[in-house]
């Protein structure tokens, strides 16, 4: 029956994507793992997918790389190791402005080599804490994590889900994604310092140096670094996908961590591996029902025009159904241009920085923010978020179509 009903397949769509972009339904509240599940069963239901068809259409590569990232980013968490190199970065600092510049560099660093997610997971506790210590707004220092924490994880295949999803689909080289596309995200982190610090200058003069502490465990520390490595080497050197790099480290880790297993487990985000399976099998559905158009409608040239057309249209359709599932309903597109990859990964990611919804990164930023007492607003995070990204999408664009 599957693929006999594309007008039931488009409204499980529609009705999917509705439940979540708003998430709340009156009194209901869905979060997107459960939002993206209850389109699935719908699907099952009115038998516009069959089970086997839906076990196919899931990219397991992409669900295991995401995993294996996840693990070994948890074992960084759980040694202290995002709190210690926070409280380095403060100590070091002599002023506000310092500070803003060396969160910014070392938050887009960090999850340029870890998911994003997880590095804002970490981070934002830490910047609460460094905010309180220093005597400062700690909105700017929040805005700051976000923000470079999604232009940075546009650098390499593992920065971000999105990424991963392309890097599999196109199976483009590590190496070849991060000579491409980090350094747009390296020159794209001035404007985000420069706006920032326009915007925020009064609220980061009142800096005061805190010299405190964190617990770190420098063994595992050691040990997490150093498997992390050698993923990244057979990364580069192809030895193996990197899906199965991936979880060749978090075994590593399981085995050596000196840590239960069950404690980074935890930390591993499973509504976003459910978010992610769910989402193929939608997108698969509406690939099979609806892909030949979208190719026909996205038809686009190569020049700077379209560059920036297809760029724009990317960071819409980004904040209208979040970056994820916006890449996954393009991949016919790209597969027929090699060059699209690389767009779609630039635009796709620093279209998170548009508004607070943007971005997974951005809302787990605003969430522990709010559990501490912080609110971090949605029109508040639009005055950077807005021309930031009007800024970075037009600089990457160009220096895809001009490099």
């Amino acid at each position: 029956m599957s693929g006999d009903h594309p007008l039931i397949t488009l409204l499980i769509f529609v009705v999917t994507y509705v439940m979540i972009s708003v998430q709340n339904i009156g009194r209901v509240k869905l979060y997107r793992p459960a939002a993206s599940t209850i389109g699935v069963a719908l699907l099952f239901i009115f038998g516009a997918i069959s089970f086997e068809e839906a076990i196919e259409a899931i990219d397991f590569h992409t669900i295991v790389l995401l995993l294996g990232m996840m693990i070994l980013t948890a074992y960084l968490g759980i040694a202290g190791f995002f709190d210690y190199f926070a409280y380095k970065i403060m100590s070091i600092s002599k002023n506000g402005v310092k500070l803003i510049l060396f969160i910014i560099i070392t938050s887009a660093f960090l999850s340029a080599l870890f998911v994003n997610d997880t590095i804002c997971v970490f981070m934002t506790p830490v910047i609460l804490k460094i905010a309180l210590a220093s005597n400062l707004n700690p909105i700017p220092l929040l805005i700051a994590l976000a923000t470079s924490a999604n232009i940075g994880s546009a650098a390499t295949i593992i920065g971000n889900p999105q990424n991963m999803l392309i890097g599999m689909a196109s199976k483009i080289s590590f190496i070849e994604f991060a000579m491409k596309i980090s350094p747009i995200s390296a020159i794209c982190l001035i404007p985000n310092f420069l706006i920032i610090y326009i915007i925020y200058r009064k609220d980061i003069k009142n800096f005061k140096i805190s010299t405190k502490e964190v617990e770190i465990d420098r063994k595992l520390v050691l040990k997490t670094i150093s498997v992390f490595i050698f993923v990244l080497i057979l990364f580069i050197l192809e030895v193996y996908p990197i899906s199965v790099s991936a979880i060749i480290g978090a075994a590593i880790m399981f085995a050596i961590g000196g840590v239960s297993p069950r404690k980074a487990l935890e930390k591993v985000d499973g509504g976003l591996l459910l978010f992610f399976c769910n989402l193929f099998i939608i997108m698969h559905a509406f690939e099979r029902d609806y892909g030949q158009f979208i190719i026909s409608v996205m038809n686009w040239e190569k020049d700077l025009f379209s560059y920036l057309f297809v760029s724009f249209v990317t960071v819409a359709g980004s904040n209208l159904v979040s970056n994820v599932p916006f890449v996954m309903m393009t991949l016919p597109i790209a597969k027929m241009d090699g060059e699209f990859w690389l767009i779609l990964a630039m635009a796709s990611t620093f279209a998170g920085n548009l508004t607070l919804l943007g971005s997974v990164a951005n809302l787990i930023v605003a969430g522990i923010a709010e559990r501490h007492g912080v609110n971090l607003s949605f029109f508040e995070y639009l005055k950077v978020g807005f021309p930031l990204t009007i800024v970075t999408v037009i600089v990457g664009a160009a220096m895809l179509y001009y490099i």
